[in-house]
């Protein structure tokens, strides 16, 4: 007999998974392993086999993967589909809450405050409180309030020994501020993002009636993403699933990389207590990738502990290798990475099959400049292009008025940036008194700030910041000017304050244009002037803003990883693999936040269909500055399988040479292996590289280089015998001759010269 149309085309495990519809169900779906499909054929099975459609509740995260599975169901089941409850989760819950408001005391036509509501309403409290806004931004009590409400904390809870702002609660009267935050909502009939799951859950916990209604009302609850899923989420998953137990929940442990965002892989992992009667499914044939690439990727995962046993496979051929490079730095790197691209698109690829990601945002800033220089079209997705970028633009505004003090649009940009009490009345005032007087902005308010009010003392403390930065570009490479701007401003100590991630990333991405200045320095020469340099940094920023259009042919896709999750392209870089980029430097603190980087490289790796290009540069530059920090590389590059792996002769990589973690270490790059391990102390620019780098990264040394010895001093390497740690160098030191060396035992220390 002829299947279903539901049922055409399923693997064995996916068929499995789709026609056991009673009990709970766990459904463990590898990367490229066609969870959506199952997902959609068992809502489609449900409604064959009768089950009436509006008693069927499917849940994800976005929109778009709830209107993905909502098109496909219709397709499988016709009208019926209708019917059938396909949302997010707080959409979901949003609808029930309406009819059910007034039992938590709101009115059914309540509000729902965005993240820039959010920020406005704690703008306005931490004003009201006296909280000083530069020690204590309110982005930064936005952060901690999200943190708190993920993990179901109230004010109290979350200031207590264990709650999520317990350490820094006192000096910034967090729960004084949630208080009045939570009572503002009340006030207001509003809930935030992050009220419209916790509400709910709590109207089903406390209500028993309520919550039995819900339990008879959806028989069959589907959970996408199940990885994904918060404390909050997880106890709505449990509420509504206790009555008929009938919850298949469909994810995988290994691409769980959202625990910034209050996501717990306990969930998923813990799932078989919370219904000790599960079935579990694994879908491990993988849809996507080649043989070769798959093998990368498992045998990366597999590093991890804390995960479900599952090994992805493939009827497809291997393919090419993956392909390991390294470059000198990170420009070194992303012109490596675009001659590639364009080589493949001269033997016709479209740049569209291309995808680069990096760990941070403001990693693509070298990829972009390549791209650029070879009329190579690209997008930058999940955030503006860096000269666009905020905190760019106003580096740059600050910069642009030292050139050119009439330019008015500049001023406006930054004369309340950071917050200095320069509202729109002064403003006001200030351009009436430009257009009676003549001149530029920046000159009125020279005149104004001569004034006794208290307006005049904060124009006035802006105009001097703009004066510090005019003199200093007298003779100071637009580099250094860039770090003055941000520190004088109080525009970094601002970012420093709100301890969160975007702000770290925000610093990064000036940091980032710091080092572009000093490369606008070396372009134009040491003969010419400190503002010539100025001028071209300025040129470069004022004419990427012009680029036009991304042409019909499309683009190359530029993109964090964490973006990157539940895509998939034909050639794939990842870019940036050295130890402290990627993984993360936060990575050290614990083993739990190493393997979330381990799974964020193994989303990365299985992004790639046919080709994947890992590299990583061999020193950065110290932002600000003409000297070099060396960096070692990803402790993730020697978990790669010999087998699966291209690399170049003296890359420095031994990919499964035999060096994998034990008990107490990890492969001698010092992290931690049982998570109790203190934060590692923030590098500081010096000239020599750290040492033990030597050990993990022999390709650094080479002949003529010079090096120190804790003993001899420095001297000069004249050659080198053997490779990897086993290498020996010949030195001659002026104090004590020529010394032959083992590298693993030398503790040698490079001695970097200032370029």
């Amino acid at each position: 007999m002829r299947d279903p149309p539901h049922l055409e085309g399923l693997n064995p495990e996916q068929r499995e998974a789709v026609l056991h519809t009673e009990g709970p169900l766990l459904i463990l779906a590898g990367a490229g392993s066609g969870k959506t499909r199952v997902l959609t054929r068992r809502v489609a099975h449900l409604v064959h086999l009768g089950v009436p459609p509006e008693s069927i509740l499917a849940v994800t995260f976005t929109n778009k993967a709830a209107d993905e599975m909502r098109r496909r169901v219709q397709a499988l089941v016709g009208e019926s589909a209708r019917w059938i409850h396909v949302s997010t989760f707080h959409s979901a819950c949003a609808r029930f809450l309406r009819r059910d408001a007034e039992i938590l005391g709101y009115r059914p036509h309540f509000a729902i405050y965005d993240d820039e509501d959010t920020l406005r309403l704690l703008t306005q409290i931490v004003k009201e409180l006296g909280i000083d806004p530069k020690r204590h931004p309110p982005r930064g009590f936005r952060a901690l309030v999200d943190q708190a409400k993920n993990h179901m904390q109230g004010p109290e809870e979350a200031t207590r020994p264990g709650g999520v702002a317990h350490d820094r609660s006192p000096g910034m009267r967090f729960a004084e501020v949630f208080r009045r935050y939570e009572a503002m909502l009340r006030i207001s009939n509003a809930l935030d993002f992050n009220d419209l799951v916790n509400r709910m859950v709590e109207l089903l916990e406390m209500h028993d009636a309520i919550r039995e209604a819900y339990q008879r009302r959806f028989r069959y609850l589907l959970v996408d993403e199940y990885q994904d899923t918060n404390h909050a989420q997880y106890r709505l998953v449990k509420a509504l699933a206790e009555g008929t137990r009938n919850v298949a929940v469909v994810g995988d442990d290994d691409q769980s990389i959202y625990s910034f965002r209050g996501a717990d892989v306990r969930n998923i992992l813990d799932f078989e207590k919370d219904f000790p009667d599960a079935r579990v499914v694994r879908l491990e044939q993988n849809y996507r990738s080649t043989g070769h690439i798959l093998r990368a990727a498992s045998a990366l995962v597999h590093h991890n502990r804390d995960r479900k046993e599952k090994t992805l496979w493939t009827d497809a051929p291997d393919g090419y290798r993956v392909v390991l490079r390294v470059a000198r730095d990170e420009e070194e790197e992303a012109e490596r990475v675009v001659r590639e691209i364009a080589r493949q698109m001269r033997e016709g690829r479209k740049a569209e099959a291309f995808a680069v990601f990096y760990r941070i945002n403001a990693a693509s800033r070298p990829v972009e400049s390549a791209l650029r220089k070879a009329a190579i079209p690209y997008v930058v997705v999940g955030g503006r292009k860096f000269y666009e970028r905020r905190e760019v633009r106003d580096m740059v505004a600050f910069l642009r008025l030292v050139v050119n003090p009439y330019d008015d649009m500049a001023f406006l940009r930054v004369v309340n940036v950071p917050a200095r009490g320069i509202g729109t009345a002064t403003l006001t005032r200030l351009h009436a008194q430009a257009d009676r007087e003549g001149g530029g902005l920046l000159h009125t308010a020279r005149r104004f700030a001569d004034t006794q009010s208290r307006a005049a003392l904060a124009v006035g403390r802006f105009v001097a910041i703009v004066d510090r930065l005019t003199q200093a570009a007298q003779d100071h490479d637009p580099g250094q000017l860039v770090l003055q701007a941000a520190e004088t401003s109080g525009y970094l100590g601002a970012l420093r304050a709100e301890e969160t991630p975007d702000a770290q990333g925000r610093i990064e991405n000036i940091l980032s244009l710091a080092r572009d200045g000093a490369d606008a320095a070396a372009e134009v020469g040491e003969e010419a002037s400190p503002l010539a340099a100025l001028e071209r940094l300025l040129e470069r920023a004022t004419l990427v803003g012009q680029d036009s259009e991304i042409p019909d042919g499309g683009a190359v896709t530029l993109m964090t990883v964490h973006l990157a999750k539940g895509l998939e392209y034909p050639v794939v870089f990842v870019v940036g693999l050295n130890d402290g980029g990627f993984p993360h430097v936060r990575a050290r603190e614990t083993r739990a936040a190493l393997e979330e980087e381990r799974r964020l490289a193994y989303v990365a790796i299985t992004r790639a269909r046919e080709r994947l290009y890992l590299s990583r540069p061999l020193r950065r530059r110290v932002p600000g500055s003409g000297m070099w920090s060396a960096v070692a590389p990803s402790p993730f590059l020697w978990e790669l399988p010999p087998e699966a792996i291209e690399a170049p002769e003296r890359s420095g990589f031994l990919p499964g040479a035999g060096i994998r973690p034990g008990p107490g270490r990890f492969s001698g790059f010092g992290y931690p292996d049982l998570g109790n391990a203190d934060p590692p102390a923030v590098p500081r620019p010096l000239r020599t590289v750290r040492r033990s780098i030597e050990v993990e990264d022999p390709d650094l040394f080479r002949p003529g280089l010079q090096v120190r010895h804790r003993v001899h001093g420095i001297g000069t390497i004249l050659d080198l015998e053997g490779r990897g740690p086993l290498m020996r160098l010949r030195v001659r030191f002026p104090r004590s001759g020529t010394r032959l060396l083992r590298l693993k035992e030398a503790h040698l220390e490079i001695v970097e010269e200032e370029e």
